[in-house]
């Protein structure tokens, strides 16, 4: 069977997608529930994800659900929780055995696909409250999570910095939420996040594979074209989750210090989005590989910084540069950077950097085939950003960039937003 991709809408709120490839020995099937990115309910939902993915009614103790797993291959049950544009996207996934492998052909999928039905549909949940000692344990892991968060330097820069580059905009808000609204959080909340969810989400499940354990999908699918025909789904009939962040008037730059052994620099550039083949090419001539320009001259020629590098946030057509900097190199590395962009921008790059950065863009595409998680992921983000391209197609479309192309979208990014998370003495005074 030759690879193959199609996608259903049977209901409304309701995308399933078949992924289809006779070499895959795995299946994996992906539930994603979309809902508004708030502040008000984001911990509350990645929290209650979080329990389905460990505990269900038939299976109420995380050792139990684990041992289940194990009698199923080594089946992987797991949680989805992060942020797609403006749009939280949490849900269950899980990845099992083909049943070509299985001793004398027993049916795993179709086990596997019925216990992700049971932790999505059957949650250990008793008298209105999940079981109390399991939520007790996960909000203490949740309050640990955010206090391992705190202390990440990194994580906390990152945090800070797409906070100020989307402030005013849903993807600015964190998913683990505050410490002080983790500590004040009830199994009453998690229960209604849970209501809410199944309610109101828009739903998209992926099945990937080798497309012969159909009995599995088919009871995963069945399972979710009632609930979607039974509820009153007022929500959008999603076709992207694409939300372009507006450019501020004027940079904004934010400086903070906190204890640490070297600065951290994060720098977002916004663009119009115009065409995103050109813009992944520039960024990553930019920054996006071990040749790119600020790897090259800005970490290994003037070694103003410990690392360097450049990414797309495709959904809100951002571009986000982050680096380590050398103590007393923050402003001559922001000042490098922008100093790079402007040369990507006058076209000061060879025909090899093109076409090796090109070449290294559409390597990593191939890849995406061999994997069935991969290739899972790859079509959500297609989703998510509004076509149904495969891996070979984005590569074809990227073989076909050109030099012109690329300094146009290079003169697309402007900068919007600089942060500094300073090195800061034990007595409270900023290292010089």
């Amino acid at each position: 069977m030759a690879f193959e991709m199609s996608e259903e809408r049977l209901e409304k709120g309701l995308l399933i997608t078949h992924i289809k490839d006779d070499k895959f020995s795995t299946e994996s099937i992906v539930v994603r529930f979309l809902l508004e990115l708030n502040e008000q309910t984001a911990q509350s939902f990645t929290a209650m994800i979080s329990m389905l993915a460990e505990t269900n009614a038939k299976y109420p103790d995380k050792a139990l659900l684990a041992r289940r797993q194990a009698q199923l291959y080594g089946a992987s049950l797991s949680s989805i929780s992060y942020r797609m544009g403006d749009t939280l996207d949490v849900g269950l996934s899980v990845y099992g055995i083909d049943d070509r492998c299985t001793i004398d052909g027993e049916g795993v999928t179709k086990d596997c696909a019925q216990l992700l039905l049971d932790c999505i549909f059957e949650p250990d949940i008793k008298n209105g409250n999940f079981n109390e000692s399991v939520f007790e344990s996960k909000k203490r892991e949740l309050i640990d999570r955010i206090k391992s968060s705190a202390d990440n330097r990194q994580a906390y820069a990152a945090r800070r910095a797409r906070e100020l580059a989307f402030v005013g905009e849903p993807a600015a808000v964190s998913l683990l939420g505050t410490l002080e609204n983790a500590q004040a959080l009830t199994n009453e909340q998690l229960v209604e996040s849970y209501q809410k969810m199944l309610d109101e989400a828009f739903i998209s499940i992926t099945f990937c594979g080798s497309g012969r354990n159909t009995e599995a999908q088919q009871l995963v699918a069945e399972r979710f074209v009632k609930l979607a025909g039974q509820r009153d789904f007022k929500g959008k009939d999603l076709n992207s989750l694409a939300a372009p962040s507006a450019h501020k008037d004027k940079p904004v730059t934010v400086t903070e210090s906190i204890e640490q052994a070297q600065s951290k620099l994060f720098m977002y550039y916004k663009t119009k989005g115009e065409n995103l083949a050109a813009e992944q090419v520039a960024c990553a001539l930019f920054g996006g590989t071990p040749f790119s320009k600020l790897f090259t001259n800005v970490r290994e020629k003037l070694s103003l910084c410990y690392y360097c590098q450049s990414a797309m946030v495709e959904a809100k057509s951002a571009m986000a540069v982050a680096s380590g900097v050398a103590q007393g190199n923050e402003k001559k590395a922001a000042d490098e950077i922008v100093c790079q962009l402007e040369e990507l921008k006058k076209g000061n790059f060879t025909d090899s950097d093109l076409e090796n950065t090109k070449r290294s863009i559409i390597d990593s595409y191939r890849t995406i085939y061999d994997a069935v998680d991969e290739l899972s992921s790859w079509y959500f983000t297609r989703f998510a950003l509004g076509d149904t391209l495969s891996p070979n197609d984005m590569a074809d479309i990227i073989s076909g960039v050109t030099r012109e192309q690329v300094v146009e979208a290079a003169n697309g990014f402007e900068l919007d937003t600089v942060f500094t998370l300073l090195p800061l003495e034990k007595d409270g005074e900023i290292n010089e």
